[in-house]
């Protein structure tokens, strides 16, 4: 196969194209790194999370040029997917497409839907392929991973369309339910891992759909067993498990076969046997999706090495031209959506930061050009549903958990409403929008170093 060259990254180009930025996934990092690159770009800023350059609504001469690749058509919140694929009225409310957010409608942000192949940092340029599976290439000046992690349904959707995703959403929350809501007395969900995905799905089925039996599986001795968290917040969170009446079963493996009747046997490492109508597996790790770039960039778990500033570490050409924002590269702390949104802010400020120094005369002094916005390493913080309940831990305010922490800190929709809110953007208004109460504040406190962040 022939790879593209540098004739073909700059071909066409002069020196008053537009600065082109094409960002490779679009969920919280990528999402928040458009957003603010379009403010910078109209000469409008937000308060920055970090201390960053000041802009004073400097426009960029050659002007900015925006592309998006994601294999999805809308962005997901994916911390509400224990919600939104367990609860009917929540599946839509969770997936806006692009096509509908009013502030991603403007001309010099273009999304096309597919999915990047090779990423060539030399050429500056990207081999990606459409839905229909024509291959293409997109050619950029600066480039922003954000890929994320490859996570499994139920976790994240499967599908890449709107319409795809509310079926897979309908067939599953009709396999916990027997296919009727309303009607389930009896029936027996295991979740197989309690991880953070597995107690959420746990306590989501167990509040939406109280005489549905729950029985949440771990082969560890306490939930949350791989997370760098506080020995007593993940008993806090087994004791609220049994408060939400899932039954918990820790320190046993399990073997699933399904039955000719539909059903599952769940058998356990002790030698207890569990008849179940359905088994969720929630024992899969995500793993960063990176294998589009070059190893050089990457660690041995395979996220990208990245410095302070996000930008890629000195292993590739071009480096400078790169950045990485969220699960998807080497950081501290617990991957979270609130961490990946102000990366991607971060990011944004720096990338255009570079594209105003560039501009500038040689000639022009030190004091004109703008410097970068560094992030800080992160403390091991989280925020998780269990139920009705909530719990969340950073190391300055400790542990805090119950109903009402539930209501100031995810609200009706687990945190997607205020996500909504912080980064600014609205779609046409669906019915369940409409009942929803707004959380107290908009919050971003799983950052931990700061007092904001998005719940999750």
């Amino acid at each position: 196969m022939r790879m593209p060259n540098l004739t073909d990254a700059i071909g066409g180009m002069s020196l008053s194209s537009p600065n082109r930025v094409l960002v490779v996934g679009c969920a919280y990092g990528g999402i928040s790194a458009i957003v603010n690159l379009l403010e910078y770009s109209n000469g409008k800023a937000r308060q920055p999370v970090y201390p960053g350059p000041d802009f004073k609504g400097a426009k960029s001469r050659r002007g900015v040029e925006v592309t998006v690749i994601d294999e999805r058509d809308g962005y997901f919140h994916s911390v509400g997917a224990p919600l939104a694929h367990v609860a009917s009225e929540y599946t839509s409310h969770m997936w806006k497409r692009f096509s509908h957010l009013n502030e991603l409608k403007q001309p010099n942000l273009t999304f096309k839907h597919g999915s990047v192949k090779s990423i060539n940092p030399e050429a500056k340029v990207a081999e990606w392929s459409d839905r229909s599976g024509k291959t293409q290439q997109q050619a950029y000046d600066y480039l922003i991973v954000a890929t994320g992690l490859k996570r499994h349904w139920p976790a994240v959707p499967k599908s890449g369309s709107y319409e795809e995703y509310l079926r897979d959403g309908k067939s599953f929350i009709e396999k916990i339910t027997g296919g009727d809501e309303s009607k389930h007395e009896g029936r027996r969900v295991v979740i197989i891992g309690a991880g953070a995905v597995g107690i959420e799905f746990a306590g989501e089925i167990k509040q939406y759909y109280p005489k549905i039996g729950v029985t949440l599986v771990h082969s560890r001795d306490q939930v949350l067993s791989s997370e760098p968290l506080p020995s007593e917040l993940k008993d806090r969170v087994g004791t609220m498990l049994k408060e939400e009446g899932v039954d918990v079963v820790l320190g046993n493996r399990a073997k699933i076969e399904e039955l000719s009747n539909g059903k599952f046997e769940v058998t356990l490492a002790n030698g207890e046997k569990i008849t179940a109508d359905f088994v969720i597996d929630s024992t899969r790790k995500g793993m960063p999706t990176t294998d589009i770039l070059p190893e050089a960039c990457l660690n041995e778990d395979k996220e990208i090495k990245v410095h302070n500033s996000l930008m890629f570490k000195d292993t590739i050409p071009n480096h400078t031209s790169h950045f990485g924002v969220g699960d998807v590269i080497q950081w501290s702390g617990i991957k979270r959506a609130g961490s990946a949104t102000v990366m991607g802010q971060a990011a944004a400020q720096n990338i255009y930061s570079s594209i105003l120094n560039s501009e500038l005369p040689e000639t022009a002094p030190e004091s004109d050009r703008h410097g970068q916005t560094e992030l800080p390493s992160w403390d091991a913080v989280i925020g998780i549903a269990v139920g009705k309940q909530c719990l969340t831990y950073d190391p300055k305010n400790g542990i805090k958990y119950g109903v009402e922490v539930m209501q100031n800190y995810f609200g009706k929709d687990l945190g997607w409403t205020a996500s909504l809110k912080y980064m600014g953007l609205t779609d046409t208004i669906d019915p369940v929008e409409v009942e929803l109460k707004e959380p107290e504040a908009t919050k971003l406190t799983e950052v931990g170093i700061k007092p904001v962040s998005i719940a999750a």
